[in-house]
This record gives C-alpha cells, structure tokens and sequence, in this order.
C-alpha cells in the first residue's frame, strides 16, 4: 500500500500538499489564552492523519484514483478516502484577515500576523506567527440611565458586571454585559425590557492603550418610562387525550394560585402548585418562569410544557401579565425489555485464579408514571443472567454454572419528603425522594448469596452538579457455601470468614457529580464524582451505647443477631477530556479512595465496601483482582482486596474512520493497599515505599462507535509488575522475542470508553 502511495509524485501533479497549520504566539500568556480560538480562524485543514504523521485517508484516495471507475476504486475515493487538500494562499489570508479581527474584538487593535509556508511539495507546513500587541484596558467607565429607579437597581449587582475598571476592552465582553443587565431587569419585573435598549459607546482614542466605555439605556418611545409588571393570573390546562378529545372534559377548579382544568387526567393539584414558582400577585420574574418550565418538564409526566404569556394594557398604572401553562400529558406505563451479552470479570476463590465470564442476561422494566396521582414514579426491574465460568479446576459441565437473579423497586417522589420548607426554598433545582428496594439471588460453584437491600435518598439535582444524601441504607447479606473445599479452607482463614459471614450494613451516605460535558460549547470537559463519606453502623452504635447494651460472647454487638459493620469510607472519580481538535482527544482519570474498619468491626470493611483493581476499565495491563494489595505475593493468596486504591489513566484517542472506527493508545497506574498491618508482608500501604508498588501497564486499542453503543478492545502489556522482586520490576525486557510478547498481552473486551 505504502509503495502505491507516492505522495510526492501525486504532488506534483496535483500540487502542493497542506500538512498541517502552526500558530505561533511571541506574548506567552496570550497563547495560552488564545491559542484555541486562533485556530478556530484557520479556513483550510489538512487531511486527516493517524497517529499524527500516517495519512491514511490519502494513501486510499490515491489508491482509488489508479482505477476510478471501478467499485472498489469508488469505495476507496469516496468512503475510505479524502482528496488532497491544495494549498490554497487565498485561504491563509482570509486566515490571517479574520483572526486579525478576532484580537480587534479582544482589546489587541494593532497585532502583527505573518505567515511562513515550508516543508517538501507533499508537506507543506503553513506558520501563522502573530505578536499580539497590547491591548486596550478600561480606565474609565460612563453610566447614562435615564430612569432613576433601573440607575439605582443597576449598582445592586455592578459587582458582577463585565465591564471593569482595568479589565481587557472585549467586545464579547459588552455583549454578555448586554444579557446581564436584560436579565437583571427581567427579573425585577420590567417584562417589557430587552436587551436593544442597552446601548454601548466607547472611544479608543484617548490614548495609552486606555479605553472610555460609556452603558446607556434609554426610556422608551414618547418620554414613557419602563414599569414593572405583576402576575395577574395563572391557568393551567391539561390537555384531554387525542382518544377522548370529543368528550366534555372536568370543569376548572379556581385554587389559591391558580385555575386548574385537569380534563381526563387525574393528578393532585398540589403536585403543580410546588412546580410554580410565579404566582398571582408576586413581581414578574424571567428566572421564575425558566425555573417553573423546568420543574414542570422535570416532573415527567408531560411530554411538552407550553407557557404563554399575555400582557394585559387595560390599566397602564400597574401592568400585568397572565399565564397560559397548558400540559400534553406523557404515556402513564413505560415497558422496555433489554437483552445483555456479558463479559464480566471474576476470581475464582478455590483455585486462585482470575478470568473472564461470558453469558447472557435479560432485563424487563415497568415504570407506572402518576400511580397515586401525586406525580410518583414507580419502576419496577427484573434482570436474570446466565453465565459461563471457567478455570483449570471448574467441571465443563454443564456449561452455564453462574446464575443471578435481581428484582429492585425505586418509587421517586418530586419532592424532599419530610423536608417541606427546604424543598420550597431550592426553588432552582430539581428536588427528589426515592425509597429503593432489591432482592438479589446468585449462584456460582463457589458459593450461593442472598441479598436484601432497603434504602432512602435525597437529591437535590441542577444542570451541572447533583447532590445526593442517604440518611439511611440496610443491607443484609447471607452467603452460603457452594464449595466444600472452599468452605474446609475458610475454617482457618480470617479473610474467608471475613468474606462468607452474614453482613449487616447500616450506613449513611453523602456525594455530589458535577459534570460539564452536556454544554456543547465547552470542547473540553470534566467529570467529577466523589462519593464523600460513607459511615455505617454509627448510629446503631451510639443506640447501643446510650441503651447500656451489652456485646454479645464473641465480644461484638449484634444486630438482629448479626455482627453490625463500622467503617468510614470516601472515594473520588475525577476525569478531564480534553479536546485537541476533530479527530484527536487526550483523556484521564485518577481514581482514589480509602475505607477504613473500626469500632465493632475493627479489621475489615464489609467484602462489597473493599476496592479491587485490574481488569478492563482499571489497569488493563493485569487481569481482574491479580495484583495487589501492595507487592503482596504469595500465589495462594485469596485476599487482592484493599482498603486504599490509587489510580491514574491516560488515553490518546484518534479517529481513524469517520468517527465509526476509531484507536487508542493509553497507559494505567496504580494499585490498592491494606490500611492495616494484617501479617501480610508489604500489603500495607507506606508512605516511603508506595511508589515502589505502583502497577504500570501500556497498551493500544480499537472502537467500534455506533453512536448509541460503543464496542472496546484493549491490548496491553506490564511495564511494571510490583508482584515481583524489588529491582526485577521493571518488566518491560520480556518483550523483546515475539511471542514473549504475545505471551504476556492482556486482551480486554468492553462496551463503552473505560472512562
């Protein structure tokens, strides 16, 4: 392919090849500030490249070209391949005349911008060098506001403008100064201001790169002056199903806040009442009626919310406005049914090996929306799986020896229950209760575990950063053995005793999510979730003690006849993608927690509670739970959980095929630790020797995206393996016959990006 491919004999046919565009900024800080939107400017862009430097999409275009009437030739030209993108002078000063006025915008009126081209005829290298000059800064600020009362609302919030004494002249700037000041006056009732009576001088002439800007609003036309508007009245229409739209639907009901027609649908007013945040009488308010529309649409049941406001000018002392909010209601029962292909990662405990299990399972969800017309939601989840587990001491019959079943019940409630004048007050969030119910069931040739789980959650939800609080969460666990040798080995083995004993958890919870990657306008986004602190058994504890109870013969107190948990846990997910440009993004994610055993249960947290690491979304260089705790390397041992994990990741993603097939290159680190010296040698974390047991591993990998799914193979290598000797860690010259190398790749298979 490569011999086919003689780009620079196509170049001089064709002409010179666009390779890639340099920016070059002199000033530093500007460059880093401006680098981004400079390239934005760029009118032409070179082919696509992988890796960086292999133009695969030209190689096929030429390819193509030697046979162009043929299908294949086609195939190659048109969906492998892209044509060889000219330079084009034209287009590099369009460039340079467009970002010159892109810095005119930012406060630079006079930057230098030149350009270089280089490189060989199929290279050739376009450097846009700029010096951005200095810019203009605001010494001087003007206010001209004709109506007293908007002159004395405007200083309420000058803190927060735009426009400042020795800040940068930017044109972007005044603009979102603009929407600011509207938004101030729409939210103090002046419903009929908007933004075109914001007007801005500014003159640059006055020397020393020194900037007047004068803000100016006018009364309206005919000396009027603005006034502020109240809510009259509020109606609010369900509208009757398109079946029943011939039937005489309910009267109105005239409530408190509001006239109410419910028609055929049956739901408690009270559940709208909550939902509106305007109300009769109370100040017009652009921010109320946003955050009405979006608890309205928030409640689920609606499949569009229409509000319409009516300005009523029969009284020109105290304008007013009506509301028209009419509601299309949703289905009431949503079923899905959603097939699974399994490729889960697992140990197995009696012969200390660790793989991978493949299966198949089957979901079915019922979700009754409005069930006791208060706007709950009920959903109801059922999912069974079979699965194949395998190892050298696992019978190959039957072949399906893995079994799960999971029946969990979540009823959501729109409000915080017993907390009604918080819920009233967090007018600009999304506010939710949910009770959460499961039963799961498994089966595996090691043992068989029931689990019972009840839970109750608060949420507090806004567009970036959700909240959540578990005041209380139950769960028991009765695990039984299903491995007679298994279970003779758990006799004298804390850890198995530890793992197979009934688990009682009572624990309460606190963590938030903030997330900025559904702003489209932000290329780079990160993603943060930390589980903040997790406490169990604390309050039965402290019951214990002020009921002067005393601890069962083995020393502990129960709890309905079961040892109860204490720990304290935390864990954070943090991860940044950043954006280099179309096809190529950088990503990474350092994961890192701690548990920590104490009081009633001082050696261990519960097994479910412990972190593992390894496998196909952690470090992709060791199979499932095989490293670890720490450089702990006795091979029988059954224990690789920690109370410490630390990992970091990084990923170079590249396009390689219209965004459908795309690579990777990535490397992982990290491992998990015991907090407490339990015997092992080296298992517990150490300051002064940590960075000695860090696992390292490197890898390439392909993606299939599908749009609604994404299909992941990784391949990868250790580098640095602290399961060995200190000073043979170092792992990497194993590589250096081939099938070594084979020999010691780790494939992993996954649906969706590892992070």
């Amino acid at each position: 392919m490569l011999q086919a491919c003689n780009l620079p004999k196509l170049a001089k046919k064709e002409g010179p090849f666009l390779y890639k565009n340099k920016i070059e900024i002199s000033e530093r800080q500007e460059a880093r500030v401006f680098g981004g939107n400079l390239d934005g400017y760029i009118k032409q862009r070179p082919n696509k490249r992988l890796l960086g430097t292999f133009r695969h999409t030209l190689r096929f275009y030429k390819m193509g070209s030697k046979h162009p009437d043929t299908w294949l030739g086609r195939f190659y030209q048109t969906k492998l391949g892209d044509a060889p993108v000219i330079l084009d002078t034209s287009l590099i000063e369009s460039t340079v005349k467009g970002m010159r006025g892109f810095l005119k915008t930012e406060g630079y009126y006079y930057p230098e911008i030149n350009f270089t081209v280089t490189g060989k005829i199929h290279k050739k290298i376009v450097t846009y060098k700029i010096s951005t000059g200095k810019a203009y800064h605001i010494y001087r600020i003007e206010q001209h506001i004709a109506d007293k009362i908007l002159d004395s609302i405007f200083g309420l919030q000058k803190d927060l403008s735009y426009v400042r004494l020795g800040k940068r002249f930017s044109l972007e700037n005044l603009l979102k100064e603009k929407v600011r000041i509207n938004d101030q006056y729409r939210n103090n009732g002046y419903y009929s201001f908007n933004k075109e009576f914001v007007k801005f001088d500014f003159d640059t002439n006055v020397g020393e790169f020194r900037s007047l800007v004068g803000i100016k609003i006018s009364n309206p036309e005919n000396f009027q002056r603005f006034k502020t508007y109240k809510i009259s009245s509020i109606n609010i229409e369900i509208e009757p199903d398109k079946i029943d739209s011939n039937q005489l639907g309910r009267d109105s009901i005239n409530l408190t806040n509001f006239i109410y027609k419910p028609n055929t649908f049956s739901l408690n007013p009270e559940v709208l009442n909550r939902a509106l945040i305007i109300g009769p009488n109370k100040l017009f308010s652009n921010e109320n009626v946003n955050s009405t529309f979006g608890r309205l649409n928030e409640l689920q049941l609606f499949k569009s919310v229409n509000m319409t406001a009516i300005p009523c000018y029969e009284n020109t002392d105290t304008p007013t406005v009506n509301y028209q909010i009419k509601l299309q209601p949703n289905k009431k029962y949503d079923f899905t049914f959603e097939p699974q292909v399994i490729a889960s990662d697992q140990s197995n405990l009696v012969s200390t090996t660790n793989g991978r299990n493949y299966g198949f399972a089957s979901q079915i969800t019922l979700a009754n929306k409005n069930i006791f017309h208060n706007a709950e939601i009920l959903q109801l989840s059922y999912r069974i799986s079979v699965e194949a587990q395998r190892g050298a001491a696992i019978p190959s019959r039957p072949f399906f020896n893995s079994f799960e079943s999971n029946l969990t019940a979540n009823l959501i409630f729109p409000k915080l229950l017993f907390l009604s004048n918080i819920d009233k007050s967090w007018t600009s969030s999304t506010n939710r209760s949910l009770i959460t119910a499961a039963v799961i069931w498994e089966k595996n040739i090691d043992w068989i575990r029931n689990v019972y789980a009840i839970g109750f959650t608060w949420q507090k939800n806004r567009k970036l950063f959700n909240q959540y609080l578990v005041p209380c969460e139950i769960s028991y666990i009765r695990t039984n053995f299903n491995s007679t040798e298994l279970e003779q080995q758990s006799a004298n083995d804390p850890y198995l005793q530890s793992v197979f004993s009934n688990n009682l958890i009572t624990a309460s919870r606190y963590g938030f999510m903030f997330n900025n990657q559904s702003d489209i306008r932000k290329k780079h986004y990160t993603f943060v979730k930390w589980d903040v602190i997790e406490l169990a058994g604390t309050f039965v504890n402290l019951a214990y003690k002020l009921l002067n109870i005393a601890p069962s013969d083995s020393g502990y107190n129960t709890f309905l006849g079961v040892q109860y948990f204490q720990y304290v846990k935390t864990f954070a997910d943090m991860r940044y993608n950043r954006y280099l440009d179309e096809n190529n993004r950088l990503a990474s994610r350092l994961a890192i927690g701690i548990a920590m055993p104490f009081g009633n249960s001082p050696n261990y947290v519960p097994f479910d509670k412990r972190f593992f690491t390894g496998g196909a979304n952690s470090i992709r260089a060791f199979l499932p739970r095989s490293i670890g705790p720490g450089s702990y390397t006795d091979e029988g041992s059954l224990d690789r959980s920690g109370d410490i994990r630390l990992e970091l990741n990084f990923e170079y993603r590249f396009n390689i095929f219209n965004h459908f097939l795309e690579g990777a290159l990535f490397t992982d680190m990290g491992n998990i630790w015991r907090i407490k010296n339990d015997g092992r040698k080296d298992a517990q974390f150490k300051w002064n020797t940590f960075y000695e047991q860090i696992a390292l591993g490197t890898g390439v990998g392909m993606r299939l995206n599908l749009d609604f799914l994404i299909l992941r193979l990784d391949a990868s290598i250790p580098i640095f393996d602290p399961r060995e000797p200190l000073g043979n860690r170092n792992v990497f010259y194993k590589y250096a016959e081939l099938d070594l190398l084979m020999k010691n790749t780790i494939f992993n298979f996954g649906v969706g990006y590892p992070f």
